[in-house]
């Protein structure tokens, strides 16, 4: 014979809260076996901050010991007068630039603040470029009046040989 039973609403909660709590103990439980093996991916994750903190400051004290060396190569550049380019400054400006541009080079550096360096750089070598530009066009300029001066001589001096001949022609048909 079968007996049927029947739970009241009391019973019937208090047999589903205890259902409940037996089925989390049983997921705690599971989770604490499986999972005491594994690493916490927190612990990591500080250790990561400890070193990009790390990285930022080493990057910091580079930056201060990099920035007098790219002011001094930027007054170089502006500093060099346009009438005078000379062989051994062309050649230290370029190797400062080539130095700037190099700094962060084949570093594992992940501070996105390197890429900088670069592009102060381009902006240097194009300064340069510019200055090397109005050198050649102050040459061309230079040259230019020189032809000019030469040019407005030797005009000078036909005209005063014309006007020679044409007087001595003149003197002989009188």
């Amino acid at each position: 014979m079968e007996a049927h039973i029947s739970m009241e609403q009391k019973e019937r909660q208090q047999h589903f809260i205890y259902l409940l709590l037996l089925t989390l103990c049983g997921v705690v439980l599971l989770s604490v076996i499986f999972l005491r093996k594994m690493d916490s991916p927190f612990k990591n994750d500080m250790a990561f901050e400890m070193y990009l903190l790390e990285e930022h400051q080493h990057f910091n004290a580079r930056q201060q010991d990099i920035a007098p060396f790219m002011s001094k190569t930027f007054d170089k550049i502006e500093v060099l007068p346009i009438s005078q380019l000379q062989g051994f400054s062309e050649t230290d400006i370029t190797n400062s630039i080539a130095d700037i541009a190099s700094i962060t080079e084949n570093k594992q550096i992940t501070d996105i603040r390197k890429e900088n360096y670069g592009q102060i750089a381009l902006f240097y070598k194009m300064y340069f470029a510019d200055k090397k530009i109005a050198f050649a066009k102050l040459q061309n300029i230079t040259q230019y009046e020189k032809q000019y001066t030469e040019c407005s001589i030797g005009f000078k001096e036909k005209e005063q040989q014309l006007s020679q001949k044409n007087a001595a022609i003149a003197a002989r048909s009188n």
